[in-house]
């Protein structure tokens, strides 16, 4: 760690290399299709510790999720105790975080956590609800005295509805997958204050993967010397090029499209005007207009919940071989064979 040096970015901030004294982690954030996982295997190529227990690489992420299989399993653990399914949008209250359940896969996860990275110099993780579940995962943090730094995985939301709708058709519709998409990025994004803090669209990751690499190096104050060059060479001449994506839009596209919720719409654009160093996260014009878009995703909170409370019936009653849903469904069935 030694030869890291202050990164003096473009803008004018200076951001502090890695705590020599500390185990610094490297939290990966976004919501899902937005290539977390391509931009989490470029913390690789920087030099940060992913783990050797990683996720395999299947259908919907052939080259990989660059998930540690105990993050993840800590992470499923921590959903079921929320009471979060695959279609869930409500928001969660911070009171639930502080449950004896939680509070014991909390523990869990201090135990295994510190003793696969506790001593790690530099170390990266990666799970698509993290940001929505922030107060979980700081109390991690705080309980291993990290030095934290966050990488926001960014891409546009209507790339993310039609990647989301070759898995699931139905959560690829744009008005869901928005919804998806301001739920797992905006509650609790004022919990990343004061962290060093990189933005990274996932378009221009795989436009110009050395030139993102490099912001992401200078935005995490993380070393970007020589001996980084081969592993960036081989990702984005390598690896990158098994993943190109079918689709690409622009914040144009974004708002001209009805389809598109207008607080996904302006939160992308915010975010989008940071991974192309217009704004800065801490420039009165982000935080003041974030701030609007946070209120108005809070003011969502309880229809986000009976939306969840409704669905989850409707699931139910679909398992359910004596349902009335169920019974409609065998009658329409014996129409169309005769």
């Amino acid at each position: 760690m030694s030869e890291a040096v202050n990164v003096d970015n473009e803008l004018g901030s200076t951001v502090p290399p890695p705590d020599a004294e500390r185990s610094t982690v490297v939290a990966v954030l976004g919501a899902g299709r937005s290539g977390t996982s391509a931009i989490t295997r470029g913390l690789a190529a920087l030099g940060v510790d992913l783990g050797d227990n990683l996720r395999s690489g299947s259908g919907k992420n052939p080259t990989g999720f660059f998930e540690d299989r105990d993050v993840l399993a800590i992470s499923k653990l921590l959903k079921r105790a929320l009471g979060i399914r695959g279609h869930s949008l409500r928001l969660i209250d911070d009171a639930e975080f502080e449950t004896p359940r939680v509070k014991a896969i909390q523990a869990h996860a201090i135990e295994k956590l510190g003793q696969r990275f506790g001593h790690a110099p530099l170390w990266g993780y990666k799970y698509s609800r993290t940001l929505r579940t922030m107060p979980f995962w700081t109390g991690i943090h705080e309980a291993l005295n990290l030095d934290v730094r966050y990488l926001i995985a960014l891409r546009n939301p209507m790339s993310v509805a039609r990647s989301r709708g070759k898995i699931n058709p139905q959560r690829g519709r744009q008005v869901w997958s928005d919804m998806e998409w301001l739920v797992n990025v905006v509650p609790y994004f004022d919990r990343l204050a004061g962290a060093p803090v990189a933005v990274v669209d996932f378009d221009r990751l795989m436009a110009e993967p050395e030139a993102q690499l490099s912001r992401v190096a200078r935005d995490l104050g993380l070393p970007m010397g020589p001996e980084r060059r081969a592993g960036v060479d081989e990702y984005a001449h390598r690896f990158l090029q098994k993943d190109k994506p079918s689709t690409r839009f622009t914040r144009d596209d974004l708002w001209a499209d009805p389809q598109v919720n207008r607080w996904t719409a302006e939160g992308y654009t915010l975010l989008d005007r940071v991974a192309s160093d217009e704004l800065r996260l801490t420039d009165p014009e982000f935080t003041e207009r974030w701030a609007q878009v946070a209120t108005a995703v809070a003011d969502l909170g309880p229809l986000l919940a009976e939306f969840d409370y409704l669905r989850g019936e409707l699931v139910s009653a679909g398992w359910n071989p004596a349902s009335p849903v169920d019974q409609v469904r065998q009658v329409w069935r014996d129409l169309r064979s005769r």
